[in-house]
């Protein structure tokens, strides 16, 4: 049958690059989205006005170096902006913060001389001490197979900072595979991480880092797996390396409101407001307004929404839909929260990009952003004497924080980025984003688990998925995945020649 209307359930990143495409494509697009304003995790705060334009309050930037955002930002005219050169992001260590270590990928060296004065000198000798690990055809946990080789000090200190906060995770929980997937033929052959990652820099030009933000925002070789190689392997220039991320002026947000306006301009609808009920066999889709049917259906929600949807009215005939929610349950999700404070500047600078904190460093801290440090856009919109501070709390597994008040929360985790930096700025406002099982967790197997899900929804007539817990949690990565999908519904569709 070919499509002529496509229905997209859910208007965040995901959803909204699917009916954009799909427009321009000529189908008949209308995308339904619970909230008041679309955009999912790239949403906006107005910090109660103190900051005019706003900024972002979910996901802030998005990787330079994958070609999807950048395409889509030209397509829809927009200007990217990229951070300040003139600050870098740190490591909280025992001996306080350091910068980050170059010439590692997501933590792991090359060299072990890298990890001097971050690891005590008993962690560097133990990384230099590689223990050879038995091959294993399995996906194997990226913490546990680095922690057996290297040594649980670097796990601990530095990998798990630098992958689990790009999930809200925790790198013992989470797929080698999908998190650093270049250390896989050394899982496999049972030969030197050392050797793999040395020789994995020597290919690229001196690099710069681990590349990744501050606050780990909110990345076989799929989209979360480019995502985490694009940001900690690539190498740079030698004096002006090309910018790992770009945002927009206003924040990564604006995104939103432009792929909104391109859809109706090409005839589309974007319904805001508007809650989906159930799936329902042959097209047709719930809603609190009434149904409404649709040659495809494109679920475009996380994995436990879709779950929901797809079980809300069983019955005869859903057994194909039975099958592909029972696969979709099995993806675990983390929960976490963004405190985002506005502080009087001071006369002494504060330095750096932002930190991250190792979690048997920290209390409820996880990361921080200095973000009018990182965007000199920012920077030029604030009024002066005004500094920007996002701090991020929550991991997978650690549900105490959300018992807190918003006022507990700004509290702690305001106390304990004060107790890091030294920098006592004048609180002139804060705010609370609470991310309530927002971020999908890869856990080993993830790959083959994903494999399952796409034969699954095969299976079912009208219906496709898309979104960041199939194979990328960044943007460049949804964005690819959402214009592949409807990709591959027009080829499916058309007309033969």
């Amino acid at each position: 049958m070919t499509a002529r209307t496509l229905a997209v359930v859910g208007g965040g990143i995901s959803g909204l690059a699917a009916a954009h495409r799909a427009a321009r494509h000529g189908l008949r697009v209308t995308v339904l989205d619970t909230g008041d304003t679309p955009g999912g995790c790239l949403s906006r705060t107005g910090l109660d006005g103190l900051l005019p334009g706003g900024a972002d309050e979910g996901a802030e930037a998005s990787l330079a170096r994958r070609p999807e955002t950048r395409a889509l930002v030209e397509e829809l005219g927009l200007t990217p902006v990229h951070p300040s050169r003139a600050h870098g992001s740190r490591l909280v260590t025992d001996r306080g913060p350091v910068a980050i270590p170059a010439g590692t990928l997501m933590g792991v060296p090359g060299d072990p001389e890298a990890l001097r004065g971050v690891l005590s000198d008993a962690g560097v000798e133990r990384v230099r001490a590689e223990a050879l690990t038995p091959p294993t055809v399995e996906d194997v946990s990226c913490g546990d197979f680095l922690a057996a080789r290297l040594g649980d000090e670097l796990v601990d200190r530095v990998v798990d900072p630098l992958v689990g906060g790009v999930y809200a995770g925790r790198c013992r929980e989470l797929s080698l595979s999908a998190t650093i997937p270049a250390l896989v033929p050394a899982a496999q052959q049972g030969t030197s991480v050392l050797a793999a990652v040395a020789e994995i820099l020597a290919a690229r030009i001196r690099t710069h880092g681990a590349d990744i933000p501050g606050a780990g925002a909110h990345e076989p070789r799929t989209g979360a797996a480019r995502d985490r190689d694009t940001a900690a392997e690539a190498g740079a220039g030698s004096s002006a390396p090309p910018p790992v991320f770009l945002s927009l002026a206003g924040g990564i947000n604006r995104l939103i409101a432009a792929l909104a306006d391109s859809i109706t301009d090409h005839g589309g609808e974007v319904r805001t407001g508007t809650p989906v009920r159930a799936i329902v066999p042959g097209g047709r889709i719930r809603t609190d307004a009434g149904d409404l049917t649709a040659d495809q259906i494109l679920l475009a929600v996380p994995a436990h929404a879709a779950r929901a949807l797809l079980t809300q009215e069983a019955g005869a005939g859903q057994e194909a839909q039975a099958h592909l929610a029972s696969l979709l349950d099995r993806i675990p999700y983390a929960s976490s929260a963004v405190v985002t404070a506005v502080l009087e500047d001071r006369d002494r600078p504060l330095e750096g990009s932002g930190l991250l904190v190792p979690a048997d460093l920290g209390g409820l801290l996880k990361a921080a952003t200095h973000s009018s440090n990182k965007w000199p856009w920012l920077e030029d919109a604030l009024p002066a004497g005004r500094r920007v501070i996002r701090m991020s709390v929550g991991r997978h597994g650690d549900e105490a924080w959300r018992d807190l008040t918003d006022g507990e929360l700004i509290d702690r985790a305001l106390g304990e980025w004060r107790d890091l930096t030294g920098w006592d700025g004048a609180l002139l406002h804060a705010e609370v984003k609470r991310w309530i099982r927002a971020l999908p967790q890869y856990a080993p197997g993830h790959s083959d688990l994903v494999r399952r899900i796409e034969t699954a929804a095969a299976a079912v007539p009208g219906l496709s998925l898309t979104g960041s817990y199939l194979d990328g949690v960044g943007i460049p990565a949804c964005i690819g995945r959402a214009q592949a999908a409807v990709d591959r519904l027009v080829a499916h569709s058309a007309p033969p020649d």
